[in-house]
């Protein structure tokens, strides 16, 4: 889990800048990401604009990543 202590978020934590992707992110276990993204972490679809969260990062199977807006939003 992430420490963000005095309002700055704590380097590492993957919590920082949005992550950036060519497309769609994928879930799964090699998913986009996987084993780097935190819950919470999000992820913009440079292709479109399209806006991600990571809302399970654990490694494996249930790693996902949630659509919060479409592209152009």
């Amino acid at each position: 889990m992430a420490t963000i202590r005095g309002g700055k978020v704590i380097e590492g934590s993957g919590l920082g800048s949005p992550l950036l992707n060519a497309g769609a992110p994928t879930s799964g276990a090699g998913g986009t990401y996987a084993g780097t993204a935190v819950v919470g972490s999000l992820l913009i679809d440079t292709a479109n604009g399209a806006l991600y969260i990571c809302t399970n990062a654990t490694v494996g199977a249930s790693f996902a990543w949630t659509q919060l807006a479409p592209a152009g939003a």
